[in-house]
């Protein structure tokens, strides 16, 4: 029979699988109950690693207010216990949210906060380097759309050195994206030009949530728009959205109509813009029909749990 800790890591593995496989939701369900076994079984360290999840994932399905919630959550949850070097992953989430939310100046102080709390406290959680990298990469991406580039050019050039120490490559194509936006910046689109096929040629890493890969196409755009390569910047969106028809995933394929309104607007087609603001709302009204359908089969099953739960004499 399978151990409180086996069900609970379980539930964790499967939750975090599903927010890889963009299936939000179901992996927020995961997640919660491996959340409840961890805290019954006072395992401080995969609590923080759960409650994280969870932020993540609310995060990614834009809602803020509750991603933020589990982060306030977590600060005061480590306080309370008296944990060292695990700040720094609910303050990257914050930066990330207010990097969504285009708030580099918020971004800056969290992401600030985050480098901080792994320089003094790292060594006494299970930290690996992959959390430095992801703080200096906020760094860098925040610093750019405030056009500070001497401070991008330092935490990026950090974040490469972790990358290459640690022979890490699911952020590969984070780090070209933003050398290539910070070149583009400084006027060397040559660069660009120099390193085009890696830039275009991207796959998505498992190990990185949609969340993180939509931001750096979204960043990939910002550079082709911005050096008028407007066919390059479109064929970014059509691959996402060829991704999304092969895997028929709803989310994605709002996205895609995300960004391809970013690079009509850019562009200023407006016929094409307009377009693509409709193809936006389909894809709204396919997403929200996909989570009722999700949402009806769930209140079935729990109904018919409960009705096989009664007893006979009270039905």
């Amino acid at each position: 029979m399978a151990s409180s800790e086996q069900i609970a890591r379980e539930y964790y593995n499967k939750g975090m699988e599903l927010i890889h496989a963009t299936n939000i939701e179901l992996a927020i369900d995961n997640l919660n109950m491996a959340l409840s076994i961890y805290e019954e079984l006072d395992d401080h360290i995969s609590y923080i690693w759960t409650i994280r999840g969870l932020a993540i994932a609310y995060g990614i399905l834009g809602y803020d207010s509750k991603a933020l919630q589990k982060c306030l959550s977590a600060l005061n949850y480590i306080d309370k216990k008296g944990i060292s070097g695990a700040k720094h992953l609910f303050y990257t989430t914050i930066c990330d949210r207010y990097m969504s939310l285009g708030d580099y100046d918020s971004a800056i102080n969290y992401g600030k906060m985050a480098l901080q709390d792994l320089e003094d406290h790292g060594t006494e959680f299970p930290n690996e380097p992959h959390s430095y990298m992801v703080a200096c990469m906020n760094l860098a991406y925040s610093y750019l759309h405030i056009h500070r580039y001497q401070d991008a050019e330092n935490f990026l050039k950090r974040a490469g050195e972790i990358a290459k120490k640690n022979d890490m490559h699911h952020h590969d194509l984070s780090l070209s994206v933003l050398n290539a936006n910070l070149h583009y910046h400084l006027k060397d689109e040559q660069y660009v030009y120099d390193h085009i096929d890696e830039l275009v040629t991207f796959v998505k890493n498992s190990m990185i949530t949609i969340q993180d890969y939509i931001q750096d196409l979204r960043l990939l755009i910002e550079t082709f728009c911005g050096m008028k390569e407007f066919e390059r910047a479109e064929a970014v969106a059509t691959s996402l959205e060829s991704t999304a028809t092969i895997s028929n995933d709803v989310h994605m394929k709002l996205m895609a109509a995300q960004l391809y309104m970013m690079v009509y607007k850019y562009s200023g087609d407006t016929e094409k813009y307009h377009n693509a603001c409709v193809k936006f709302a389909e894809g709204t009204l396919a997403v929200n029909e996909a989570e009722a359908a999700e949402h009806l089969l769930e209140m079935d099953t729990a109904i018919a749990l409960s009705i096989a739960d009664t007893p006979l004499d009270l039905l």
